[in-house]
């Protein structure tokens, strides 16, 4: 995935965060009981860098951010 490309984070009720394509996926799936409530947008390239084990949901499916950096074989 493009590091420029702009994501949507979200955070579980732990606190961790989920990162969304789509500022709408973000807003269907945001958890009000989390304890940093809320929509964060943010570069792919940030989460890799701060969050390489965020969970990223990328048609139905969960990555971590880190294995989204790896080149496609």
């Amino acid at each position: 995935m493009d590091p420029e490309t702009i994501v949507y984070l979200i955070r579980d009720r732990q606190g961790r965060i989920i990162v969304l394509m789509t500022r709408e996926e973000a807003e269907e799936f945001e958890i009000t009981e989390s304890p940093v409530p809320g929509i964060e947008e943010q570069r792919f390239g940030w989460v890799v860098e701060n969050h390489p084990k965020a969970l990223v949901r990328v048609w139905y499916q969960y990555y971590y951010a880190e294995e989204l950096t790896e080149p496609v074989a």
